[in-house]
């Protein structure tokens, strides 16, 4: 990257004859497009200009919800995930264009959202994985995702032996997994994290950014709603959700 000018995220051009679009029979990856190019061949754009520009990149927003048992935080080797919610949407678009929520069994309907309902838990999970990868996004966001969500699903597609699911990066032989990393500083003092693989898709957690950047009294999603844009979600603890099934 450093003897072709290539940064992260920069606009790189290919020149007209100078690259060969490979075939689908021989793609590694599951991107749209795959292109072979010698290194000395392209043209890597500084980012002035026209070049600053965001590319309209795709971005997945995804929250889950489990079935916990009363009193307990739900665990993925026990606890049903009950409920999937997505919206995909285009970088510098106002509007997403895909809304749909994966839901165990039946709920109500949604405006303005696609509802996809499963009888099995198992193909819950496997039609989630099968649809991140033809959303094909960029970046995946939420909140706490990486903490939770992430390792959430991951990890109960092991307990139900859903063995295609963590198969949900770019590059079609690379599998998620879940790892736990610790971090120590004078100014955020000691945090253990989990660190989530998925080829090709960055991972942007919100609350990371929050935990980083603010100072606030609480990080729950309800407080940090309301200290940023003065509104509040219905909240729903965990403890009661298996009852409003």
């Amino acid at each position: 990257m450093v003897d072709t000018a290539v940064v992260g995220c920069n606009w790189i051009e290919l020149p007209a004859g100078k690259y060969i679009i490979r075939n689908d029979n021989v793609k590694t990856s599951r991107c749209q497009l795959e292109v072979d190019i010698a290194w000395d061949q392209f043209i890597s754009h500084p980012c002035e200009g026209e070049w600053q520009k965001i590319a309209p990149i795709r971005i997945l927003s995804f929250d889950i919800e489990c079935a916990g048992r009363k009193g307990i935080f739900p665990e993925p080797e026990k606890d049903r995930v009950i409920q999937i919610s997505n919206m995909v949407i285009r970088q510098g678009e106002k509007d997403p264009f895909i809304r749909n929520v994966f839901t165990l069994n039946t709920c109500a309907s949604i405006i303005g959202s696609e509802v996809k309902s499963y009888k099995n838990e198992k193909d819950l999970l496997q039609e989630w994985s099968n649809f991140v990868k033809e959303a094909d996004p960029d970046v995946i966001t939420g909140y706490n995702i990486v903490n939770f969500d992430l390792p959430y699903v991951l990890n109960r597609a092991i307990a139900l032996k859903v063995l295609k699911f963590p198969f949900i990066g770019r590059i079609k032989e690379d599998k998620s997994t879940v790892s736990t990393t610790t971090f120590q500083s004078r100014a955020y003092g000691k945090r253990e994290n989990k660190v989530i693989n998925i080829t090709g898709r960055v991972q942007f957690d919100l609350l990371h950014i929050l935990l980083r950047d603010y100072k606030l009294r609480s990080y729950t999603l309800n407080s940090v709603s309301y200290h940023f844009l003065q509104e509040q979600k219905e909240d729903v603890p965990h403890s009661i959700i298996a009852d409003l099934q």
